[in-house]
């Protein structure tokens, strides 16, 4: 969670009933969840509309995909299962000519 260990949670936790006062630190807690569940649901509804802005070709879109090295890494899965399905056509082709082409050594 954001890098921070259950050590450094335990002392924000510490220093925020020490700031706060124990007496408004409940209060303070719910107002922060709050806050989190508003800010989660702006970044949903600015997803919707983001992709709904792109068009319907997009409707999979995640945001993870907008990372440039999990598109990267997509596009060259991609390309790389494309040259293995190309090469594998190639290779039954070759085959296949070389069968084909076959001289017959009673012919020599």
């Amino acid at each position: 969670m954001f890098g921070i260990g259950f050590e450094k949670l335990i002392a924000l936790a510490i220093l925020g009933a020490v700031l706060i006062g124990p007496d408004k630190l409940p209060q303070f807690a719910v107002d922060v969840a709050k806050f989190i569940q508003k800010v989660r649901g702006m970044s949903r509804e600015a997803m919707t509309e983001f992709k709904s802005q792109l068009g319907p070709e997009f409707a999979d879109l995640e945001i993870q995909d907008l990372n440039p090295k999990t598109f990267l890494a997509k596009h060259i899965d991609d390309i790389a299962a494309d040259t293995k399905n190309i090469a594998k056509g190639a290779s039954a082709d070759l085959t296949k000519i070389k069968e084909e082409t076959k001289i017959d050594p009673d012919l020599l």
